[in-house]
């Protein structure tokens, strides 16, 4: 299986380079997964809060990349989701967003990790997720 690239599913998984894309702008959640991807990272991206709740019982990543501003339910709604829920509580929480000083400020103040403003350039997405979950182990290079 190994050989032909077919997953092993009693292989545990390394949950610890799984990062949830959260962006409803599918050109900056395109580009976020594809530089992490390149890096080494599994990435899934979720168009939405309700996709993301889902996609996290599922995927089970290690770092959430968050956008703040989002139909249905925002950035903050997934924040205090997230900080509510028990199997969740822990998970590192990048926010990425075109949103003001302030409102980066505020995402922090309701649990966000580190905070991200738009638009960032390739190295500074790669820093702060590394700083988050370490980098990926598969002997990748990020470039």
């Amino acid at each position: 299986m190994k050989e032909h690239g077919i997953p092993d599913p009693e292989a545990p998984a390394d949950t610890a380079k799984r990062v949830l894309v959260v962006d409803d702008e599918p050109a900056m959640a395109n580009a976020i997964k594809r530089v992490l991807t390149r890096a080494g990272y599994e990435a899934v991206i979720a168009s939405d809060g309700f996709q993301a709740g889902s996609l996290l019982h599922t995927f089970k990543p290690a770092l959430m990349s968050l956008d703040l501003r989002m139909p249905r339910i925002d950035g903050f709604g997934v924040l205090r989701f997230l900080r509510e829920s028990g199997p969740f509580a822990s998970m590192k929480v990048l926010v990425i967003s075109g949103e003001s000083e302030a409102r980066l400020r505020e995402a922090l103040d309701e649990g966000a990790h580190e905070a991200l403003p738009k638009p960032f350039g390739n190295e500074q997405l790669l820093q702060a997720v590394q700083r988050l979950v370490g980098a990926p182990r598969l002997g990748v290079q990020p470039g």
